[in-house]
């Protein structure tokens, strides 16, 4: 055998794996790459193509006479970064769904369902129009690029031979995740007062005018409402998802500092 080639599966051999696991466990969860829009064959030949490109970037030798559990701590503990990674990602695009459904309710579209191909779920046709609009900002502004780059220089804080995890990062996780529920109302609540709104003022016209049919107005009303105040949030969005892309670096480390 060469010898570089053997000193190559030697040494270098589980730095790959590590990569790998740590690649895959990103791609499974993060924003973009998940989910059956990213196609299967495509997905993985990336990722090998990407582990031997960032091999180079990675420093540690470990060679492969060490034990079993080690090995399997090493690779265990890389795809669970890559997951963690990937979700805290993920965090802006789950809460833009959760709009989407508050937007849905609201507007009277709660039983327009479509097939979501990223969760492989039913979900409010509102919902998937927003979700799709924060994603398709995310791409413009390079969000992809970015994960990848935060990926590379990961290993300059975790190596790749990390095999252990603190309660603390388990913990910055569930924190992190909590946020969903917060960035989501945070985004929902100007719909919801505006449906509010609509709706006292058509509870004072029923009022005012009995011979009105406030069901036959009220839901076409509700829809023209929505739509545009939807529109007149579409900046607010972008503005959500480019800050929330430049901090996705602080969030990633802060939330996975435990490792």
């Amino acid at each position: 055998m060469d010898p570089s080639l053997q000193n190559w599966l030697f040494f270098r051999f589980l730095p790959w794996t590590a990569i790998l696991a740590r690649l895959s466990g990103l791609f499974l969860s993060a924003p973009f790459f998940s989910g059956r829009t990213f196609p299967t064959t495509i997905k993985v030949f990336t990722i090998m193509l990407l582990s031997f490109i960032t091999l180079s970037y990675v420093p540690e030798y470990i060679p492969i006479d060490i034990s079993v559990g080690e090995i399997v701590a090493i690779e265990f503990v890389n795809f669970l970064y890559g997951v963690s990674a990937g979700l805290v990602a993920n965090i802006l695009f789950y809460a833009l769904l959760f709009t989407g459904d508050i937007f849905g309710y609201q507007v009277g579209f709660a039983a327009a369902n479509v097939f979501d191909p990223q969760s492989e779920t039913q979900s409010v046709i509102v919902a998937q129009l927003v979700y799709l609009s924060g994603l398709y900002i995310f791409t413009i502004i390079k969000g992809p690029m970015l994960l990848l780059t935060i990926f590379i220089e990961s290993f300059d804080k975790i190596p790749a031979d990390v095999m252990s995890f603190s309660r603390e990062t388990s913990l910055n996780i569930s924190l992190i995740l909590g946020s969903v529920l917060e960035l989501g109302i945070k985004v929902g609540i100007p719909l919801i007062v505006f449906m509010l709104l609509v709706m006292f003022v058509l509870g004072i016209m029923a009022k005012l005018l009995p011979q009105l049919n406030v069901f036959i107005v009220g839901i076409p009303l509700k829809i023209l409402v929505g739509f545009i105040i939807i529109i007149g949030l579409l900046p607010i969005l972008a503005e959500t998802v480019v800050r929330y892309t430049q901090e996705l670096g602080d969030w990633i480390s802060q939330t996975i500092s435990g490792f």
